[in-house]
């Protein structure tokens, strides 16, 4: 199972671990480049026309219903997320709905199974 643990400071969340580089480039994209403002990258994901977007930490790209995420600036050669552009738009619907409206002070999300889930403690 891989995963990358987030904690809420109050004012953002802040990586705290993660199984691969992979996951923590995920973490850093939800965290940083997405905070709570996920409509435009869900915007992004579902337009055919936009194959490319980047935030301040955060490289993606878009190719054959699949949706890359990598360093925006890797040291090394990137490391790239994979994930179908379904489970991208749901992993940002879970994230507004479990994490944005309801800021608990840890996110632990998972990649086991082909699927990605959010789980919350408070």
């Amino acid at each position: 199972m891989d995963f990358v643990k987030l904690i809420y400071d109050g004012e953002f969340y802040n990586y705290v671990d993660a199984s691969n580089v992979e996951m923590n480039n995920l973490g850093n994209f939800l965290a940083i480049d997405v905070g709570c403002y996920w409509a435009s990258f869900k915007k992004w994901a579902l337009d055919s026309t936009a194959f490319s977007a980047c935030g301040n930490i955060t490289s993606l790209s878009k190719k054959n219903n699949y949706i890359y995420i990598s360093e925006l600036y890797p040291q090394n050669e990137a490391c790239l997320l994979k994930m179908t552009i379904e489970q991208f738009v749901q992993l940002l619907d879970d994230w507004e709905a479990k994490v944005c409206k309801k800021k608990p002070k840890e996110v632990i999300i998972k990649y086991e199974n082909d699927q990605f889930t959010i789980e919350t403690k408070d």
